[in-house]
């Protein structure tokens, strides 16, 4: 299924207008381009890079004949079709930086990698003549003086910076590579593909055809190989079954796997806009066509814009809007939608997650993933995911979540699903360990946490509210709310207080009550007598009345469930607190107060 819907995506692109490389070419990074008279006199060596948002300069990609694997002691002999790196098109030894001396062996390796590039191209030369670029190239490399000024050339200072630094030929006259002239491409799918392959069924598209042995690498996960790595492979004897080897355990057509192959490194790129990196896990998505949800699914989960705060939230909005005017169920709605998370593996690629669906279930998803972790705070906004598990995690960093908890949180969401228990744990044990620090994204997962959870057990307990409610009984909400109360009286009776009652007592009184209200409540009538007006002790004694209306007995111990409704409850009530409403409620004085 994963195959076939990738095959989808290139099919997609190339009846779009918009086509991903052909068979037997391939996406890379050419920083410079020697740029060549038709006769094969060099003019200009010009650089590609363009610089980005983080400062560095970043090589434009061009698709160019695909590169084979070459490894050993004469990988040598593998030169690449009209592009290479410098070792390769110049004769130019590897160096440590510019004006550097090479060594012996990085001489001798330039000079054979210059000789197999030079045999390719005469012998491109020879087979399709009626080239022009083909020629000049020809004309270049046989001309040792040309290959002098490249390497004169002040740009050429810059291409030694690059490690293996690859460059490419273009005629001044055309505005395409050399490479990618149509004798070229003609030439190459002409080309025998490997002689081992055998023929048989593709398992995915159903047809006879020629079954590849070994399968393209896909290069875009991180943390797999730098060289790449495979979904579908077979490395290891063991692995093998029924006579069979290699690819033909799992028998897909040459053709399909570059078409899967090729999709998939393109939606793994490192500037994708379909694609995200949550903690180790590579996460895309696509489509059967162009929606709204394809294009603003990063705003759901990964961080804002700093140069626009607001992007995340118009994309929710825009989503709410859609789904209310019904715009997605006539249309684009009835488009599949596909979401995979990808994490590397000793010996291959790991899929972590792979979710199938229509645009539509994908959307109502969504919404109610923020209806549910939808809470009151000082300046509402809609949260993206990655901030929200970053406050799970020890100093806030994103290598510091557990690595199977990005996979199983998007799971949930996009499946409807309860949240996994150990997100649940692990925003309580920050809490504790904090000291009661309940922040607005923490407050948000536990209330996204139970609200779904009620919602999928079918619970006899209503879901939570975006907002303080005196109408929630349940012991541990009440306890939170009493909790927030009596802190803010200890804060009201003692002016720049350094530590409250939050600072010492928060662990235990959501996990042991008790062993710790006992105390509070005793404290707490020295801490109205310190209150300044008479107002104040009214107020106060009556909120610590109409919480402790509902409260029959502390209970010795609280689950998980009603930990989480306590951090709601102290939540919630402290933000109830400190509306203007209440601070200007405060500060007057009723009848009878003291002057």
């Amino acid at each position: 299924m994963i195959l076939q819907a990738l095959c989808e995506y290139y099919d997609r692109k190339e009846a779009a207008g918009d086509p991903l490389p052909p068979l037997g070419f391939e996406e890379k990074d050419i920083p410079f381009v020697i740029v060549l008279s038709p006769e094969g006199r060099f003019v200009q060596l010009r650089d590609t890079r363009e610089i980005q948002d983080k400062g560095k300069p970043e090589a434009r990609r061009f698709i160019v004949p695909k590169g084979a694997g070459r490894s050993g002691a004469k990988s040598y002999e593998t030169a690449y079709c009209l592009w290479d790196h410098y070792g390769y098109l110049l004769n130019q030894p590897k160096v440590s930086k510019p004006g550097s001396q090479p060594s012996e062996k990085d001489i001798t390796m330039a000079i054979n990698q210059h000789q197999a590039f030079t045999e390719l191209v005469d012998r491109l030369s020879h087979e399709i003549s009626d080239d022009i670029g083909v020629q000049a190239v020809r004309a270049f490399l046989h001309n040792e003086a040309e290959k002098e000024k490249v390497r004169q050339a002040p740009e050429f200072q810059e291409c030694l910076k690059i490690s293996g630094c690859n460059m490419t030929f273009q005629l001044s006259s055309e505005n395409d590579l050399v490479c990618q002239s149509e004798f070229v491409q003609h030439w190459i799918s002409e080309q025998p593909l490997d002689s081992e392959n055998q023929s048989g069924v593709c398992l995915v598209t159903g047809e006879p055809t020629k079954i590849a042995r070994l399968h393209p690498s896909i290069k875009g996960v991180w943390g797999a190989q730098m060289a790449g790595a495979n979904i579908v492979s077979f490395n290891i004897d063991s692995f093998n079954s029924w006579g069979k080897d290699k690819g033909n355990n799992a028998p897909v057509g040459e053709d399909v796997a570059f078409k899967y192959t090729t999709a998939l490194n393109q939606l793994l790129r490192t500037h994708s806009p379909l694609r995200m990196q949550m903690n180790e896990t590579s996460v895309i998505w696509w489509s059967t066509g162009e929606n709204l949800l394809e294009e603003s699914l990063p705003f759901f989960f990964n961080d804002t814009s700093k140069d626009d705060p607001e992007q995340g939230s118009r994309a929710v909005r825009q989503l709410f809007e859609s789904l209310h005017t019904g715009a997605f169920h006539e249309t684009q709605g009835k488009e599949r939608f596909y979401l995979l998370g990808l994490s590397p593996n000793a010996a291959r690629i790991a899929v972590r997650f792979w979710q199938v669906g229509t645009v539509a279930e994908f959307s109502e998803r969504l919404v109610q993933w923020f209806n549910d972790i939808e809470i009151t705070a000082w300046d509402f906004h809609y949260p993206p995911l990655k901030p929200l598990l970053r406050s799970t995690a020890l100093l806030h960093k994103d290598e510091n979540l557990p690595p199977h908890l990005v996979g199983e949180t998007i799971r949930s969401i996009l499946m409807g699903l309860p949240l996994p228990a150990s997100l649940m744990q692990a925003v309580i044990k920050r809490i504790k360990a904090e000291q009661g620090k309940i922040t607005f994204y923490r407050a948000s997962l536990i209330k996204g946490y139970l609200n779904r959870l009620y919602r999928y057990q079918q619970y006899s307990n209503k879901e939570i509210t975006m907002a303080y409610n005196p109408e929630e009984k349940r012991i541990g909400y009440r306890l939170g709310c009493l909790f927030a109360v009596l802190e803010k009286l200890q804060t009201d009776a003692n002016p720049g207080l350094n530590a409250t009652i939050r600072d010492r007592y928060y662990s235990s009184a959501s996990c042991t009550p008790k062993s710790v209200f006992g105390t509070l409540m005793r404290l707490h009538s020295h801490h109205l007598k310190k209150l300044p007006h008479q107002g104040q002790r009214v107020n106060a004694e009556k909120r610590i009345a109409e919480i402790m209306a509902d409260i029959n007995d502390f209970p010795a111990h609280l689950n998980l469930e009603n930990q989480g409704l306590f951090a709601i409850g102290y939540y919630h009530q402290r933000q109830a607190l400190f509306t203007k409403k209440e601070i200007d409620l405060s500060k007057e004085q009723p009848e009878g107060a003291d002057a």
